[in-house]
């Protein structure tokens, strides 16, 4: 029987459900309905015959009957229309304390002796009662009541019975009423069922129930194919859905899962991928602390493309408002995990800036041959040999890994050629090794870093060109993050006097001599209008070290 039900069509199967539980609701109820009504019914009858034996225990003409000890006609006619006016009496019998009938509803039962024994404790002064007897019509409901004469004596008692046929007569005429309304009743089910299901056809805008399961079923695994994470988050951020990739994102799933989706054969959805819930009913800020879904859902206006980062991924993360107009809004984000494509990025731009580095230092040699070529030609042979043992300061090393952290090529050019141009005098121009510099996290235009840089390495190379300090170095560090880009440039030089440290931005103040003073001052401007901080380290005769800081107000500190 399962296995035919489980055949059908949902919506048959919805049917029948319907239809069978309001069936059992319907017997259940008409069950409890037609036995309470039965009930009733009965103690009505019996309180009617129990309130007539009463009556007519009371009655004067009874109890002079009785105390006379021979019928009375007028009493017998008094009965009798008292009998015919009782709807619910079928046999009415009057008896001395004896036995010895005085009257009956059947005269011809006037005369004989009641012998059933029921009567023994009626007699003893019991309460009225009602009791189940056999007589020759069958089976009735008898109730007993005490006759009693003026002084409390029992004298007799009374019988008022109804038959048990005439019971159930009244019985049977209350079941094709039932049965009427059990009828109208299970056409109100069908009728309601069929709708219910009708309403379920519609709320599903046409679709079949097994076909909308089937849509569903698909969506799901095409969601789940998707590279970008979806999640959605109701109103109190809890996650409604989310797909496999933002389940892998969080590491809630495994990046390579190793067992096989399950499949059940039985359910309806044979052959197609079932996933248990991920994320669902947990908190999106648990995973996501980055998430301004809140925020989005309070404005109703979208976020796009916001970058951000999360447990060392870039992520590039959209949130859309949906369904804002019903009673359940929904945020929809979008989560585009960028890091390996920014990797890849990131080797392609180090491949071009090495490779326009090399274009660069190829001719920066050939002009260094033909320095080299002219003093020989010209016979300064020492200025010749000095010119290639500074020319070693700067070697194709160094230059490959200027060229790797600097991938913004006209930053790495001014670099290079900072560096070749202090190889000349004999400085040692170095960039950390752990500097780090992208066009996209740049917060200011390429040109201005170009004027930071050159000047600070220009003031550097003067500053040790100008001295004679045993070490001539100078140590370049660009660091760029999102949201945050720090410059350092340290050297060993003199130092700056204290006397100039509070001027030292001001245009025309220098430690160099007169008309010097341009290039800190160009810098100042540029860190001011960039909403920069700069400072300065400095020790007299160990050397000085300038950092400068660029941030973003929606980004945390910089640190190096």
């Amino acid at each position: 029987m399962m296995q035919k039900f489980r055949k059908l069509s949902l919506e048959s199967q919805l049917f029948f459900s319907f239809m069978a539980v309001s069936v059992c609701l319907l017997l259940l109820s008409l069950s409890i309905t037609l036995f309470s009504t039965i009930t009733r019914q009965r103690q009505e009858i019996d309180k009617n015959i129990s309130a007539l034996a009463a009556y007519v225990a009371s009655m004067d003409n009874v109890v002079s009957m009785l105390e006379n000890g021979y019928p009375d006609g007028s009493a017998n006619e008094e009965l009798d229309s008292l009998s015919e006016n009782f709807p619910d009496l079928n046999v009415m019998a009057i008896y001395n304390t004896t036995g010895l009938r005085f009257y009956h509803t059947n005269r011809k039962e006037t005369g004989e002796t009641f012998v059933d024994g029921e009567e023994e404790a009626i007699l003893k002064g019991s309460q009225p009662y009602i009791t189940i007897g056999y007589g020759t019509n069958g089976s009735q409901r008898r109730a007993f009541h005490s006759i009693r004469n003026s002084d409390g004596t029992i004298i007799g008692f009374v019988i008022a019975s109804v038959f048990n046929t005439y019971i159930s007569e009244q019985i049977h005429e209350v079941f094709p009423t039932y049965l009427l309304a059990a009828m109208i009743m299970l056409l109100v089910s069908i009728l309601l069922s069929h709708g219910l299901v009708s309403l379920l056809r519609d709320s599903l805008m046409g679709h079949h129930p097994t076909e909308l399961l089937d849509l569903y079923l698909r969506q799901d695994t095409v969601l789940n194919a998707l590279e970008e994470g979806l999640v959605a988050t109701d109103s109190t951020g809890s996650v409604v859905y989310a797909n496999q990739a933002a389940a892998r994102l969080f590491h809630v799933l495994p990046e390579k899962p190793e067992d096989p989706p399950s499949v059940s054969p039985d359910d309806g959805t044979s052959g197609q991928e079932r996933t248990e819930p991920l994320m669902e009913g947990r908190t999106f800020r648990d995973f996501f602390p980055e998430s301004q879904a809140d925020r989005v859902l309070a404005s109703g206006t979208p976020s796009y493309h916001r970058a951000c980062t999360c447990e060392n991924r870039r992520l590039l993360v959209s949130e859309i408002p949906a369904d804002t107009q019903t009673e359940h809004p929904v945020i929809l984000t979008i989560i585009n995990d960028q890091t390996e494509m920014e990797t890849v990025m990131d080797e392609l731009t180090g491949a071009k800036a090495m490779l326009d580095t090399l274009r660069a230092f190829n001719h920066e040699f050939l002009n260094k041959l033909h320095v080299i070529l002219g003093y020989l030609q010209t016979g300064q042979t020492e200025e010749a040999i000095n010119f290639i043992i500074n020319s070693n300061l700067v070697s194709s090393q160094s230059i490959r890994q200027t060229a790797d952290c600097l991938r913004v090529s006209k930053i790495c050019a001014l670099v290079i050629g900072k560096m070749m141009h202090a190889a000349e005098l004999g400085i040692l121009l170095t960039v950390s090794p752990d500097s780090r510099c992208l066009e996209k996290d740049l917060l200011l235009p390429v040109e201005n870093y170009i004027t930071i840089v050159g000047n600070l390495l220009e003031n550097a190379i003067e500053e040790l060109s100008a001295g004679s300090p045993e070490i001539r170095e100078i140590t370049l560090g660009i660091y760029c993050d999102p949201g945050c880009n720090i410059i350092t440039c340290e050297d060993t030089g003199r130092g700056i006097r204290p006397d100039l440290i509070d001027r030292i931005y001001e245009k025309g103040v220098s430690s160099k001599g007169t008309n010097r003073g341009t290039g800190l001052f160009l810098i100042k401007q540029l860190v001011d209008s960039g909403n920069g901080e700069i400072s300065i380290e400095t020790e007299p005769g160990e050397g000085t070290c300038f950092t400068i800081t660029f941030t973003e107000r929606k980004h945390t500190p910089c640190t190096m």
